[in-house]
């Protein structure tokens, strides 16, 4: 019989193998019980984790699995909570991929039902029970049950593992309800190219949709449409030579210059990506790219187009008249098209959620220069800014709509942010990117840092969180996500991988940032709903934070970590516990 340690895990573990002994540690097979709490209509999850000294099987649904490996022991694991058999039950294998540092490590939820175990590696199972909006409050019983069996015997258990769930009578908001303000950038033409459809096909929008569909779990309220061609000049994949991938982003928008020579717009594919985020509750933001601060590296042929327009944009056309497709090359052309689609988003009654997006413009005269004369052509527009260099906050607080400074600017400028936080038009966030090391959400970071963003927005007193990458994904991402290390850490540039069935594969850091902004979500309600909240909120901060002064998180600064916040999971549980507590009294 197969000699199988197993053992029980918190949601925020995060498993490693590949240097002899890392990631081993026999104490994680000593807890055989867990308890969890959670409100209504919400979620809660743990891992199990399985190691042999022997090869094995590990199947998580109910189809036959035999290895190709020959005859070897299959265990089988099933989870349900005691007399609620209508309580959906999920679990998925945890995948592993390679870090910088080489080592492998936990991070996808796998859509697979069986994977294979080496000898004496670690795999994790990721156990997440999902509670009904009428769940009545108190505390169910669950179990996990381990089944084993090898070729063609009979199946026999092994083992159980048992889980203590406590639902508290509190009703979490819809996703699309969500106060905290999510925005994390959709890069469509990647999903194209791994998914292997054709650009803006129907099966490019069916397996799009499988993405959105995931965004809008998450609570996102920001529609990522792209407006020209490669405005980000594919985040200089042409630099990189050792790893050859294609990270170029397309214009949503078929422009055609007739035989009378007349521009002609098509915006259906951008109407119909709109339509689709919207039928899934991200619908409060469309957000524009390609018309403002052009990424560009002219020395590698990426520079402008037109010769007398002050930014690279680049608009890319059919010509009727002689079969080719060419690039507006004059600033009356690109003007028409930055008027053509105002005009279509005023038609759609949607001008009013559009912003232009720059992202990380670095010259403030330069800046200034582009949005006014954006003005002058489209005056219905606002704009929003992914700030890179702390003078901006100052310089545009009048005629930027929205603004996302990224953490270091926020310490730069913390005094400013304060007083400018409640008083700008529309929402100020923030963002992490390939810096600072941390917090951030990188496969080399703790998963509570994940978590943690929800807490530290809270905590600002800022409307949300900005993350660049959803789908920015290198040649093979489940083979090779580190790319472009050290300037991009992997993880950098996604929260999800490309499945073979068109489908999103998720991951722990997807699920532990909306476990942090679900902690946002209770933290709102308790300031709203809570007599004295501040005595509440204050045991929040004295139990996570470790330094109350934001500057110090500053990337400069000489303080670890473990000297900033928590990462101790019993610290978060303790909170989540304490919210909910809260507005059971309220």
């Amino acid at each position: 019989m197969l000699n199988l340690r197993y053992g029980l895990a918190y949601e925020s573990h995060k498993q490693c193998y590949g240097i002899d002994g890392i990631g081993w540690d026999p104490q994680i097979f000593t807890r055989h019980a867990i308890s969890l709490v959670a409100a209504r209509r919400d979620w809660a999850a743990f891992q199990v984790l399985l190691q042999s000294d022997e090869e094995f099987m590990v199947t998580v649904g109910a189809a036959a699995a035999f290895s190709p490996r020959g005859p070897l022991a299959n265990v089988r694991l099933e989870a349900a909570v005691a007399g609620c058999p209508q309580w959906l039950v999920k679990m998925n294998i945890i995948g592993f991929v390679e870090d910088d540092d080489r080592l492998m490590k936990a991070d996808l939820l796998l859509n697979d039902e069986t994977v294979y175990v080496e000898p004496n590696k670690v795999q994790p199972i990721w156990v997440e029970v999902e509670v009904p909006e009428d769940a009545k409050p108190g505390t169910y019983q669950g179990e996990v049950k381990l089944f084993a069996h090898a070729m063609f015997e009979d199946e026999k258990q092994i083992g159980s593992l048992k889980f203590e769930l406590e639902v508290k009578d509190v009703l979490m908001p819809r996703p699309c309800e969500y106060k905290f303000y999510l925005d994390i950038w959709q890069h469509l033409s990647n999903i194209a190219r791994k998914h292997e459809t054709h650009l803006w096909s129907d099966e490019h929008f069916r397996v799009i949709e499988e993405y959105v569909k995931t965004l809008g779990d998450l609570g996102q309220k920001a529609i990522t449409v792209i407006a020209s061609e490669i405005p980000w000049s594919g985040q200089r994949c042409f630099k990189v030579t050792n790893y050859l991938s294609d990270l170029f982003e397309y214009g949503m928008v078929r422009v055609i210059k007739d035989k009378d020579g007349r521009f002609k717009y098509d915006f259906s594919i951008v109407q119909r990506y709109v339509e689709l985020c919207f039928r899934y509750g991200i619908d409060k933001e469309i957000e524009v790219f390609g018309l403002v601060n052009i990424w560009v590296s002219p020395e590698d042929g990426y520079g402008g187009v037109a010769r007398d327009y002050p930014d690279a944009i680049r608009v890319r056309y059919f010509d009727e008249a002689d079969g080719c497709y060419k690039f507006m090359k004059s600033a009356e052309e690109i003007k028409a098209y930055i008027k053509a689609l105002e005009q279509f988003f005023i038609e759609k009654g949607w001008i009013d959620k559009v912003r232009v997006v720059a992202d990380e413009p670095a010259d403030v005269e330069l800046y200034r220069q582009r949005i006014n004369l954006l003005k002058e052509i489209a005056p219905a527009f606002k704009y929003k800014a992914a700030i890179n260099h702390a003078e901006f906050i100052g310089e545009f607080k009048d005629e930027i709509h929205d603004f996302v400074p990224a953490l270091h600017c926020v310490c730069d400028q913390w005094d400013l942010v304060n007083e400018l936080k409640d008083n700008v038009k529309g929402n100020f966030m923030w963002y992490v990117c390939c810096n600072p090391l941390y917090p951030n959400t990188f496969i080399s970071s703790p998963l509570l840092e994940a978590r943690l963003i929800g807490i530290l927005t809270a905590y600002m007193g800022l409307d949300g969180f900005l993350r660049w990458n959803y789908t920015v994904w290198p040649e093979k991402p489940r083979e090779r996500i580190s790319y472009r290390f050290p300037h991009w850490r992997a993880g950098d540039t996604n929260f999800v991988y490309p499945a073979n069935d068109g489908r999103p594969i998720l991951t722990l850091r997807y699920k532990n940032l909306k476990r942090g902004i679900e902690d946002f979500e209770l933290i709102d309600m308790v300031r709203r709903l809570c007599p004295q909240p501040h005595e509440k909120l204050e045991e929040v901060w004295n139990r996570i934070f470790f330094t109350r002064n934001v500057k110090d998180l500053h990337p400069s600064g000489d303080k670890k970590p473990e000297e900033l916040y928590s990462l101790n999971y019993d610290d978060y549980k303790y909170i989540r516990t304490l919210l909910l507590e809260s507005l059971v009294m309220a």
